[in-house]
């Protein structure tokens, strides 16, 4: 199978951040001089795992789209962003990276090594990054990490699925991709078992794996990654003050 990259760019700027960018769409926000989308184009293009590299975006993405990707329109919601892409790109018959533009420190690295090890490991996988290599790459940052295995940690934002997996599960994939930075929400989306461990402190990597491979008939991994850059994302204005200092 062939493997594509979805990039998702609908998102509207916040008002707090909007002093900093002509445009109003979140992934043309400027970090150093370079636009997220920019950033996060060149990430996917320089690891040289990908066949095709779409973005589902606003209008002011069309005017301002690296030229290593392709567009398609925007969707009713994430799941319709998702769909149209997958669409455009053949369906099932492909596998598939769906990422959010909004990270500026991914690399091309992360990108090859998260989802290199992911089509080995699974048909839905998720990069999965503790607190403490967060902060060993980002000191003082803020980022919302949950009890997992002991310790705590965050989640990327961005995850593999195969076409035949991503086909079946279409609102799955929206809540994964909505609720990504939370496993928190997660659990609840996952059922009661679930909530119960995460409140109790006492949620596993590998028993998330499993209640999600009962919902979605898929294998399911968390890959455990050093690569902090993939899960810093600009939400708010004190993670876009933190990164353009370092910028």
């Amino acid at each position: 199978m062939a493997l594509h990259a979805i990039l998702i760019a609908g998102g509207m700027l916040p008002a707090e951040l909007r002093q900093f960018s002509p445009f109003r769409t979140k992934a043309l926000l400027p970090v150093g001089g370079v636009s997220l989308l920019q950033t996060a184009v060149e990430a996917v293009a320089g690891c040289d795992l990908f066949d095709r590299i779409v973005t589902s975006g606003t209008d002011e993405v069309v005017d301002n789209l690296p030229e290593e990707s392709e567009y398609v329109q925007l969707g009713a919601d994430v799941v319709g962003n998702i769909m149209n892409a997958y669409e455009h790109l053949g369906g099932h018959v492909n596998d598939y990276m769906i990422l959010s533009p909004d990270l500026p420190r991914v690399s091309a690295e992360a990108v090859k090594n998260f989802v290199t090890r992911a089509q080995e490991a699974g048909e839905l996988c998720l990069p999965v990054v503790s607190r403490e290599d967060f902060l060993t790459k980002f000191p003082g940052a803020t980022n919302r990490f949950e009890k997992l295995d002991g310790g705590r940690h965050t989640i990327g934002s961005c995850f593999y699925i195969t076409g035949p997996v991503l086909r079946q599960n279409m609102p799955l994939a929206r809540d994964l991709f909505r609720n990504r930075k939370s496993i928190h929400k997660m659990a609840i989306f996952f059922g009661l078992p679930v909530v119960f461990a995460m409140l109790t402190g006492r949620a596993t990597l590998s028993g998330l794996e499993r209640r999600a491979a009962q919902l979605t008939g898929a294998v399911v991994r968390g890959i455990q990654m050093s690569e902090a850059g993939i899960a810093y994302d600009i939400d708010d204005l004190e993670n876009y003050q933190y990164i353009s200092k370092l910028s």
